[in-house]
């Protein structure tokens, strides 16, 4: 022990001893005229990542603190001038005088600044496309994941590998459901968003729900100064849509600050024609055949506002603030429906009308806080973060069926309407350690989530203009969830290696609670989740790698909550209290050729895979939609990615996927107990960039999506494809934008086909959707336009890692 103490005591004085020093120096040109916002980036001598950076001032000063005693080498960069190098050996205060920087002749031959190509980067489990500054940079993030490799975009429903991902900006998860999800990515700029990070195996730190991640990281400028944009954007399809965004950066040497606004109004159009066949008790013989013809008329008003702050309290602390404001004050639906039911010799019976009204608003409020420590010179950090969401939804629905004989003649009315609002409180809690050990990085954390939803419906039936209460169909539904989760991950790259291994571990406790059911449905449970990966470089041109990981699902509040929501009387979707968690494990085999051509073979098998099930009740003569535990699923396929620039003036990008789908379910409403719907299929995803002009200002994308056959819980889905394309043209030094393009322009998306034909049951559903757009953008920048060409990123292995 004495000894012990005596080793601590020199390493402190050790540690006392220590100092750090500072560089210091000008930037000019070749006429000794300063030099303001260039960029200086410190590397430590044998690293390729910057550790520090900074940017000159006005009089092309700057001055880099807090640098320990080593060698370095300092790269001073800013646009239309050449990079200029410096090795130092620092042992105390160093002034380099004056640097001066030499005019790009080449760069200078172009009449303005060209956005760069998109690029892949791909290790086993995870596809990162860098899209900041390229051609891709336009438009609403929606978009831009249409045209990300893997990602599977139509209508408002995200896909990875037909599972909806959790989505994360900046490494910190969205609580936000899928339309919120997908109100939020289109009011999103892309022009803010530097990488899309595809996560197939997500590592320990992350959620062990997070079966799938999308990572959003936006940008972040390190350059001094202010710059904005304002932006508008026309859609025409059936109804005309519209968008307009303003941004806003500024940066000092403490503060960096984002602030967006977005409003957009748009009206939408759908058609559905159905077609339901009932049997009779045999199961066999036809009971009667309704056809179906449905149509839904949507107007949305939505305000999103963003607001990020960064604080630098010194070189090893800071804080983040982060808010995002979302509110739909008033939104509808307008659903037409006319059903003609026929008897089983193909006579019509009777026919009936529905008229339904939806109208609704909603909030979102999103506050984060998070404070980062450096711990120690050799990057360990502390991460403390807290977030609280507050969403609110008021919606009322009424819904009016009048019956007729063949002839027409009136045969009866059925009324009647909802009054429904759900409050949900979210609260996550974390903090995470990373540090180095054993030559490479150790990671661990803790965190805490919790989850408060009231949601309440009244149900009025209605007859001669008078509402009356109705117990039996009324709820009042409280859901409450805590997790409380453990991690720790490794990571360690050695000369031809590379190896991650994490293990998490999560207790939940969930508390629902149904009034009219008069159930509680209370889980406690605990589980582990485990993930490896290993990456092997056989040479410069050949990788190859292996992963596995196990996640969870948990049934939230929107599947859990028994209410129904009617599309008509006979039609309606209702969710389940009853769920229980799924389990999914994953195996990825990979192998990347030149890191152009990327190979995937994926296997994933799933235990209570959490579904959405359509059943006909045959006696009744109703359809429903339930969500439900699968017996058994899994999928395995074949991925392959391709890009290059084949010409320098045409940008390739592709991707496809053979695969094979199998889901096994009880058969609800047959006398058989199961059925296993399954599939062989292809997707196919294709992007192309083209530059139509010498000085690279006119530039058109043409996009291509191809998905065959798959199935979805009991349904089956036929063919989906489509192709955009865009042009954009800029002007004034990139400062202004147009941009102009058609999705889908064979119309052929808006053709979809789903099938469910087992047993008893027997239903088909062709759906017509407003695909084919027509958009208009524009855009405008301001401020220190120096601030946007001049911005580059600071990218530290601790940098990575917080961003996913």
């Amino acid at each position: 022990m004495r000894k012990f103490l005596i080793l601590l005591c020199c390493l402190q004085q050790c540690v006392l001893l220590a100092q750090d020093f500072s560089v210091s120096g000008k930037v000019s040109d070749v006429e000794n005229l300063p030099l303001s916002f260039v960029n200086v980036l410190v590397y430590e001598a044998d690293s390729e990542n910057p550790i520090k950076g900074t940017t000159t001032n006005e009089d092309g000063s700057f001055t880099l603190k807090s640098l320990p005693e080593g060698n370095y080498k300092l790269n001073f960069s800013y646009i239309g001038f050449e990079d200029y190098q410096q090795a130092i050996e620092l042992s105390s205060n160093k002034n380099l005088g004056t640097i001066v920087l030499k005019v790009n002749e080449q760069m200078l031959d172009e009449t303005v600044i060209t956005a760069k190509l998109p690029t892949i980067k791909k290790s086993v489990g995870k596809l990162v496309f860098n899209v900041e500054n390229t051609s891709l940079s336009v438009g609403s993030t929606m978009d831009l994941l249409k045209k990300t490799p893997g990602v599977v975009v139509i209508g408002e429903n995200i896909q990875v590998k037909f599972t909806s991902p959790t989505i994360y900006i900046n490494g910190k998860r969205v609580y936000l459901s899928d339309s919120e999800i997908n109100s939020l990515l289109e009011n999103t700029d892309a022009t803010n968003i530097k990488s899309i990070e595809v996560i197939t195996n997500p590592s320990a730190k992350y959620d062990a729900d997070a079966g799938t991640v999308l990572n959003i990281i936006t940008s972040k400028a390190i350059s001094i100064g202010y710059k904005g944009s304002v932006n508008t954007t026309y859609t025409q399809g059936i109804y005309p849509k519209y968008n307009f965004g303003t941004s806003h950066f500024y940066k000092n040497k403490w503060l960096n600050l984002y602030a967006s606004y977005t409003y957009n109004t748009k009206k939408e159009y759908k058609e559905d024609e159905n077609y339901m066949r009932y049997f009779e008790p045999d199961e066999i013989s036809t009971k009667s055949i309704w056809e179906t013809y449905f149509n839904r008329t949507s107007k949305y008003n939505n305000h999103n506002g963003n607001v990020a702050l960064d604080f630098t309290l010194d070189q090893k602390n800071s804080i983040g603030l982060t808010s995002n404001i979302s509110v739909d004050p008033e939104s509808n639906y307008h659903n037409n429906g006319l059903a003609s039911i026929y008897n089983s010799s193909k006579q019509l019976d009777s026919t009936n009308t529905t008229l339904s009204e939806v109208n609704y608003k909603k909030s979102n409020m999103s506050f984060a806080l998070d404070y980062q420590r450096i711990l120690d010179e050799n990057g360990a950090t502390l991460t403390v973060a807290a977030n609280y969401i507050y969403y609110n939804r008021d919606q009322d629905q009424s819904v009016n069926t009048d019956y007729f004989l063949p002839n027409d003649e009136f045969l009866r009315n059925n009324s009647f309407l909802t009054n429904s609002t759900q409050k949900s409180n979210i609260f996550t809690g974390q903090g995470d350690i990373s540090t180095s050990y054993w030559g490479g990085k150790l990671e661990l954390g803790a965190k805490l989530s919790k989850i408060d939803t009231e949601s309440k419906i009244d149900f009025f039936d209605t007859e001669n203009n008078t509402n009356t209460f109705n117990n039996a169909l009324s709820d009042d539904f409280n859901y409450h969830e805590k997790i409380y989760a453990e991690y720790i991950n490794f990571e360690r790259e050695w000369e031809k290696w590379s190896f991650t291994a994490g293990l998490r571990a999560e207790y939940t406790e969930i508390d629902a609670i149904s009034r009219r059911l008069g159930e509680a449905s209370n889980q406690d449970f605990f589980d582990v989740f485990p993930s490896v990966s290993v990456n092997y470089i056989i040479n410069d041109n050949n990788t190859i790698g292996v992963s596995y990981n196990r996640s969870i699902q948990r049934a939230r509040y929107e599947s859990l909550n028994p209410f129904k929501y009617f599309i008509t009387e006979n039609n309606y979707i209702g969710g389940n209290p009853n769920l229980v968690p799924s389990i999914t494990d994953k195996i990825t085999l990979s192998y990347s050729l030149k890191n152009r051509w990327l190979f995937d073979l994926y296997y994933e098998n799933v235990e209570n895979e959490l579904s959405n099930l359509s059943f006909q009740n045959n006696e009744n003569s109703i359809l429903r939609s339930v969500y439900a535990n699968l017996i058994e699923a899994y999928q395995y396929s074949f991925d392959v990615v391709y890009y290059n620039s084949l010409t320098p003036w045409w940008y390739f990008q592709i991707a496809t996927s053979s695969f094979y789908l199998s889901n096994k379910f009880e058969a609800l409403e047959s006398s058989q107990e199961a059925y296993t719907n399954a599939t062989y299929g292809q997707y196919l995803q294709s992007y192309n960039n083209f530059t139509l002009s010498k000085d690279r200002t006119f530039t058109a994308d043409l996009t291509a999506l191809y998905i065959s056959n798959f199935v979805f819980g009991n349904r089956y889905f036929k063919n989906q494809s489509y192709v955009n394309i865009s042009f954009r043209k800029t002007f004034w030094n990139q400062r202004a934008s147009l941009t102009v393009g058609v999705d889908d322009v064979f119309d052929t998306l808006n053709d979809v086909v789903s099938v469910a034909k087992y047993y008893n049951q027997d239903n088909r559903f062709f759906i017509f959707q407003e695909s084919r757009l027509f958009r208009v953008g524009l855009k405008y920048n301001f401020g220190n336009a120096r601030l946007r060409d001049t911005k580059k990123e600071i990218q530290t292995d601790e940098g990575d890692r917080l961003g996913g």
